[in-house]
């Protein structure tokens, strides 16, 4: 195996040494710094897995450099890694992505490509604005962008980091790289909030504060709001107090991170967390806590903060929601809904292709400006159609029930299944925030989501006794502590 590497090595440092010879010297630098860690990667590809853990929340604040995407680099190494190590080691079961997957989101969206190809051109015409129009709009640009490298980096990170976890004697400790890994985009949200111009009240009200960094506020939000789920439930339930110190102390940063975006939607999104928190935990100490700490909150909160959560909450705000200029409640989405929905019935069945909301007959008229409707469902309507959204329904009914059905797996260990309870709960929160966002293919705002999805595909119920991390032992104690 380590002759095999070193012969395919070889010929490809010679290649790179060639071209780092023609970069300027910060360039090397940044090759040869991206460079480093593929020999561990190759020797173990778990270490890849580490790393686009660490990398995907934050990708697009990543340097980049052209020809070296730092994505597509560490993608490719860590599946490289994987399929030497599948082809030499077969100790290890390959955990697949299960069908619902591919028949209830990729074969939707796939469909959606290809029905969405003729009318990518259109987009060139209908944002004139645009400086780069022709080459976003230029139709294998936009395949690749839409649907090649999203379920590129995002299925391909689940199904690797499944087969980590798989791998891996201790698969608990990928909740701690989760809490890591979530630092970084909440340290990302505290350094641009500190380094605004304006004040709080100033950044309240600017929506794009964030885009520097390359999400909107809101996306940073659901990202936020994703990791908040399992940290909260791994404090709660962990038997080990150490693991429920270091989940609240990294809960209390994210979710400071969360309020910090000024993200309603997130904040919605933590809020049915917390409910499903309560939910479970059913004891009167627990709610008396939990119902002081938002009294002081709601006390305490900046009155940045509360003007933002109060924004629109007005007598007659709901009536005014159809108008653009008084709806304050919905920042226009009501109104750009009822714009975009009659484009639903005109293919109800299988939509109008994959981003069609710029090529609907309400941007042609230069009445609405955005490029996704503010409403994932009714995206999923318009761009895939009732057989693209019963399709995809099925498949989050299939994620919701397997992460449930995880959170009740007497083999795991208090820690997995307080994880993935949360995760659950986590998924629901975002469904409700799928109200007024953006965006159903898989992005960065999806990180945690995904992460919590490739651990429940290596957890699946039937392998759980092939897991590594899961021996007779453990099994034997769980089933002797079930009641």
């Amino acid at each position: 195996m380590t002759r095999l590497l070193v012969a395919l090595l070889l010929p490809g440092a010679a290649a790179l040494g060639a071209a780092l010879a023609l970069l300027p010297p910060a360039k090397v630098l940044l090759a040869l710094a991206a460079l480093l860690p593929l020999p561990l990667i190759l020797r173990d590809f778990r270490v890849g897995v580490v790393l686009l853990t660490l990398a995907l929340p934050v990708s697009t604040m990543l340097p980049s450099l052209r020809g070296l995407n730092l994505l597509n680099y560490l993608t490719f190494a860590t599946l490289a890694a994987f399929a030497l190590r599948a082809a030499f080691d077969r100790r290890h079961a390959v955990a697949w992505l299960p069908a619902p997957v591919w028949w209830g989101f990729v074969l939707p969206v796939t469909v959606g490509i290809v029905v969405a190809w003729p009318h990518i051109p259109e987009g060139v015409r209908n944002y004139p604005a645009l400086a780069d129009a022709r080459a976003i709009y230029e139709p294998t640009a936009y395949l690749l962008s839409r649907h090649v490298k999203p379920l590129l980096y995002w299925l391909g990170y689940a199904f690797l980091l499944a087969n980590a976890v798989r791998a891996s004697a201790r698969p608990e400790r990928f909740i701690a790289l989760l809490s890591v890994s979530a630092l970084l985009p909440a340290l990302a949200v505290f350094g641009t909030v500190a380094r605004y111009p304006g004040t709080l009240g100033e950044l309240a009200g600017d929506r794009e504060f964030m885009a520097p960094r390359g999400l909107h506020a809101n996306e940073f939000g659901l990202l936020l709001a994703l990791a908040c789920g399992p940290l909260l439930f791994v404090a709660a339930g962990s038997a080990r107090p150490r693991w429920r110190l270091g989940a609240a102390v990294v809960l209390a940063v994210v979710f400071c991170g969360v309020l910090l975006t000024f993200s309603r939607g997130a904040l919605l999104a933590c809020a049915v967390t917390l409910g499903g928190f309560l939910w479970h935990q059913r004891r009167i100490k627990t709610m008396v806590g939990v119902a002081a700490g938002v009294l002081l909150f709601a006390l305490a909160a900046p009155q940045a903060l509360q003007d933002r959560l109060g924004t629109g909450m007005r007598a007659g705000a709901i009536g005014d929601a159809t108008d653009v200029q008084r709806d304050e409640l919905t920042a226009g989405r009501v109104h750009g809904w009822t714009l975009l929905a009659p484009e639903v019935l005109d293919s109800p069945w299988i939509g109008r292709g994959l981003g069609s909301t710029q090529w609907s007959a309400a941007v042609a008229a230069g009445l609405y400006r955005a490029n996704h409707p503010h409403n994932i469902y009714l995206e999923v309507l318009m761009d895939l159609g009732l057989l693209g959204f019963a399709a995809m329904a099925a498949c989050y009914a299939f994620f919701l029930r397997r992460l449930r059905a995880l959170a009740d797996e007497p083999a795991l260990g208090p820690e997995l299944r307080s994880f993935f309870l949360g995760a659950r709960w986590a998924l629901w929160g975002a469904l409700a925030m799928a109200v007024t966002t953006a965006y159903y293919m898989p992005n960065p705002a999806q990180t945690y989501l995904w992460f919590a999805l490739g651990m429940a595909f290596a957890f699946a119920p039937a392998a759980v006794p092939a897991c590594a991390g899961v021996t007779d032992a453990r099994r034997a104690a769980a089933a002797a502590a079930a009641p």
